[in-house]
This record gives structure tokens, sequence and C-alpha cells, in this order.
């Protein structure tokens, strides 16, 4: 593993690296209060066969703390910079959470630059206003009783309790994750989250295979909010779209990518074979 600091969109973004450079390039994006070190688990099977990249996103792991409303769409700019300063012509993105939602951005504006992308516990829906709420409720706890004791609350809901007991350490070290942020980038990340579009479009008329992935106990996105669109305003699941892959790992919650990373990689893995493929049928 290599740790790079780079300029890019105007920030000092922090990244790291798995694999060899001479590899096809996937790109991992992390959560909301997380950073490149929650796919550590799942960077040693992919980076036999992949370039692996693994920013940290503005306000997190390091990167930069600007000030202003930290947008998707902004967030997704600055992943362009770092692959435009990398030589990537076309990557695979997959996004975490919030990483997600960045992914979907940067598919909306710069699909030509993705020969796929994957959701894992993500959504292309926006914000309920339930969850908007609960955004504006966040920033005034953090504000209040700091990132600390919010992290530590937070947390708790990324995993069922049973896994907690199994494997404290990891639960431990995803929190030290968070508590070492600065406040003012956990804020900035929820303004953003809270007002992200509706990008139902992106996933259902995307022009190349899809992966999603949702655990039956999320209670951060529900499989039934992972695997949910609006085509004109109506509901609809994303298994009416033969090219979107949906997956549900049973008995995980939010996190399968510290609960079941070598399942989680695998599942990874077989898709970015089925994009290989779809790409040696189509040149030839």
């Amino acid at each position: 593993m290599n740790k790079h600091k780079v300029h890019v969109n105007g920030i000092d973004m922090v990244y790291e690296e798995y694999g060899h450079s001479n590899e096809r390039a996937i790109v991992l994006l992390h959560g909301f209060c997380g950073s490149s070190l929650y796919w550590h688990k799942v960077c040693p099977q992919l980076s036999k066969h992949y370039r692996v990249i693994l920013p940290n996103l503005r306000g997190h792991g390091g990167t930069e703390v600007p000030d202003g409303v930290y947008t998707m769409e902004t967030m997704a700019d600055d992943i362009l910079g770092l692959i435009d300063l990398l030589g990537l012509d076309k990557t695979v993105i997959f996004g975490h959470s919030m990483g997600g939602y960045v992914a979907l951005a940067f598919a909306d504006k710069y699909s030509h630059r993705l020969s796929g992308f994957g959701l894992i516990h993500s959504t292309a829906l926006p914000d309920t206003p339930v969850v908007k709420a609960k955004r504006l409720q966040d920033i005034e706890d953090i504000k209040r009783d700091g990132i600390h004791e919010y992290v530590e609350k937070m947390t708790e809901r990324l995993f069922v309790e049973s896994t907690r007991e199994e494997i404290p350490d990891e639960v431990h070290r995803i929190k030290s994750v968070g508590k070492v942020m600065q406040p003012e980038g956990a804020i900035h990340a929820l303004e953003g989250m809270r007002i992200r579009k509706d990008r139902s479009a992106v996933l259902y008329e995307a022009n190349f295979p899809v992966l999603l992935v949702a655990g039956s106990e999320d209670h951060v996105i529900s499989p039934d909010e992972a695997f949910g669109v609006n085509e004109g305003h109506v509901p609809r699941s994303t298994f009416n779209y033969p090219h979107i892959s949906e997956n549900t790992f049973e008995g995980i919650a939010h996190m399968s990518l510290v609960e079941v990373p070598e399942q989680l990689a695998r599942l990874m893995a077989n898709y970015l074979r089925t994009l290989h493929e779809r790409e040696t049928l189509r040149i030839l």
C-alpha cells in the first residue's frame, strides 16, 4: 500500500493505492465519517488483478477540510481531478453509502469516464423529509456534543448487535476513523447529502451493467431503498432492469466491507469480470 497527497480541484487530497500501475484501475469511495481504511479488508483480493485507488473524500481521512457545503457533485469533481492526474481514461467506481452518492453524481456528470459502477449499501433515491430532518438534528448534535459522541452513537447503527460482539476490534477501528475528523467536515458532508437530488435515472439508464449490494439487516439504507428507483415519479424496483444486479447479504447490516469482506470482494471481482468480458465482446 502506498499513501499519497495530491492537489486536485482546489484541495489537498490524500489517497492510497494498492496493486500495480499497469493493471486496470478501480476506485473505491468510502462512506460518511469514514476513510480509505474502510476498504482495507477488501483490497487484498482485488489488488491481485486490479490497480485499486482509495481516495479520502473532502473533509475525511486527512484530505483537506474546506469551507462550504460538500455537494455530491463537488466531490465527484474531486474524483475526476484525481483520475485525470493519474492519467486514467476510464475506470470503475464502487461507492459505499455516501461514497455511492458520489459515484452516482460522477456517473451523472462524467459517464464517458466510466466502464461501470457499483453501489454498496447506498441508494439513488434522495433523502426523505424524515431523513432530511435527521440530518439537521445530526448537525446540531455535532455542534452541541462534538464529533466523538456523535460517531460513538452513529457507529452503533452500522452493525447488528451480534456482529459488534464478534468483531469488537473492527468496530473500534471504524469508530476511531470518524472520531479524528474535524467536526466541520462532517457537518459540511451532512449538508451535501441532505440536498442531493434523485439520481434514479442514472441507474436505470446506464449503458453498462450496474452492481447493487445491500444488507438484510441494514437500518441505515434498507434493501428496499438500495433497490428502489423513481421512474416518472412512479416507484419501481431495480429488479425491472436487466442490466442492474441486486445482491443482498443476509444477516448483515451496513458494513459488509468489514463484516464479510471476502464475500464482498468476490462479488465485486465477479462483476468486474463481467465488465471485462462485455468489453472484450464489444471490441471483437
